[in-house]
């Protein structure tokens, strides 16, 4: 090669890598060749017989396995369950008085919550034309007090707060 082309400061660093490069591929590939050799030598010791051995893992009984498999979760009468699964530990989520708000008369369309502002709820009061409410605002004899996504909080005359939830589609 020539003189001047070995000078150029981007062909030294592109050798330089190569030659790293090199070097630890080398010593991945011994690396590797060396642990073979003593897994094959050391079998008194079990190594290898443990890496072969297949694992026992308790599992779920055949029959229970079959009964899961032929129940069809496309199936067109198969329906979702009433509540939403709960880890063992976990707490019962939603407003307690939904159910009570629903009596009243409350009905939630929807919500808009705005970043930089208290948003809007659009309600309707005992099968009221819907109206947009905010915070402050009176349904009925409520008082719109928070704005969450999918949720508003209303302050009732007896001074309890309640909170009702946007009914999702199809309920």
């Amino acid at each position: 090669m020539n003189r001047w082309l070995l000078r150029t400061p981007l062909l030294r660093v592109a050798i330089g890598a190569l030659a790293l490069a090199g070097l630890a591929v080398s010593a991945t590939v011994r690396r590797a060749l060396r642990s073979e050799d003593a897994l094959a030598t050391d079998s008194s010791a079990g190594v290898a017989a443990a890496l072969v051995a297949p694992v026992r893992v308790q599992g779920y009984a055949v029959d229970r396995v079959l009964t899961t498999v032929t129940k069809d979760p496309f199936h067109p009468e198969r329906r979702r369950p009433g509540t939403r699964f709960r880890l063992p530990g976990e707490a019962v989520a939603g407003p307690a008085h939904e159910a009570r708000a629903v009596e009243i008369g409350v009905r939630l369309i929807g919500t808009a919550v705005t970043p930089d502002g208290p948003g809007f709820a659009m309600c309707a009061w005992e099968g009221g034309a819907p109206r947009i409410v905010r915070p402050g605002e009176r349904v009925g004899d409520w008082t719109l007090t928070k704005v969450s996504p999918g949720a508003a909080e209303f302050a009732t005359p007896a001074g309890t707060t309640v909170t009702v939830w946007v009914r999702k589609a199809g309920a």
